[in-house]
């Protein structure tokens, strides 16, 4: 039985415009070259047969293929085949999505994502069942752990090879869907999002990344810890919610876009929403938000954005639906992993 694991890297995953103006550091394609391969590296050390890799347009493969005969040579076990997927690509968050479906259908057992929140909410788009283990290379790295993606890549190499069952490896997780609908009542979109969905007063798409808060109206956040950096962050400075806690919490911002002053009864809390940026943010009220629960969008020009990138324009005629669902979808728990790899000996040689 062939061993396959599939890797979707984002070759421009922490580019855009929150790093630019908060003088935050990017990772270069040599950088990003040299993570792929210590992790076919350890992919090799649990004999993992073949990897799966999404093709890109801005030179990773030739800096990763410029390398692998190096660090074949230097390597104790063989490293996996590399097949490069036969997919067109854009640059486009559509093709992280596509080339998870093909991972699926090519029966890859987990995918390694590098990017950041964007990056793996694409993926999840497209996996389905198949798990994911996430690594960070974003600029909102909220959902995907910071960890040596060695370690990354060893846990996700022995789950792949059968050496630990499911029960002992994976773990469900939340999510938002977003559904809109236009003046007809007709579903126009169906979407989702891992960490946080935010109705922002404006009418343009414009740059996806939001780097100002002035324009927030409401945010909805899956999960809230007071390490991350993003919209969640928030939401974490109002009532911290584990990644695995049931429901997650909803917070109206005061209305201050077109005024210039808040409401009244508010309260003013600070939160890191991009590198750099500590910022004051008028809160309004905040609540649990339950699973199941419908959060209706609707009477005027606004936009949403997904997981800290605007993505939907909605018209005062159309509206959406957000809601939460538990046990969406699968990620692999690393530390589990390791530990029970270590208290079965596994890793014996």
């Amino acid at each position: 039985m062939t061993v396959r694991i599939g890797i979707i890297a984002n070759p421009v995953s922490a580019r855009d415009i929150r790093r630019v103006i908060s003088h935050a550091a990017g990772l270069t394609l040599g950088e990003r070259a040299n993570m792929l391969l210590r992790i076919l590296q350890a992919l090799a050390a649990c004999k993992v047969d073949e990897v799966l890799l999404m093709p890109e347009m801005e030179g990773l493969r030739l800096h990763l293929e410029r390398q692998l005969p190096a660090a074949a040579e230097e390597s104790r076990y063989p490293l996996p085949r590399l097949r490069w997927l036969d997919m067109p690509v854009r640059t486009k968050t559509e093709d992280s999505v596509r080339a998870a479906e093909i991972m699926r259908r090519e029966g890859v057992a987990a995918l390694l994502v590098l990017g950041g929140d964007g990056t793996h909410r694409a993926v999840v788009k497209g996996c389905r069942d198949i798990p994911i283990a996430g690594i960070s290379t974003g600029t909102n790295n909220a959902f995907p752990p910071m960890r040596e993606v060695t370690v990354t890549a060893w846990a996700a190499g022995l789950y792949a090879a059968g050496r630990v069952p499911d029960e002992h490896a994976l773990r469900p997780n939340k999510c938002l869907h977003i559904r809109t609908f236009g003046s007809d009542g007709l579903e126009k979109q169906n979407d989702v999002a891992l960490i946080d969905a935010a109705v922002l007063n404006e009418a343009i798409l414009g740059a996806k990344a939001i780097s100002q808060t002035d324009t927030l109206r409401t945010v909805i956040s899956t999960q809230a810890s007071i390490e991350a950096v993003g919209l969640s962050a928030v939401a974490a400075a109002l009532q911290p919610v584990g990644r695995h806690d049931a429901g997650g919490l909803l917070i109206e911002l005061a209305p201050t876009y077109g005024t210039h002053e808040p409401a009244a009864k508010t309260f003013t809390i600070q939160a890191v929403l991009s590198p750099g940026k500590v910022e004051d943010i008028e809160i309004a009220s905040f609540r649990r938000f339950k699973s199941g629960e419908e959060y209706r969008v609707s009477g005027q020009n606004c936009l949403i954005a997904l997981d800290g990138e605007r993505e939907i324009a909605l018209r005062d005629n159309e509206y959406a639906l957000i809601s939460l669902q538990e046990n969406a979808f699968y990620t692999l728990d690393v530390p589990a992993v390791l530990k029970y790899v270590c208290a079965q000996k596994l890793h014996e040689v």
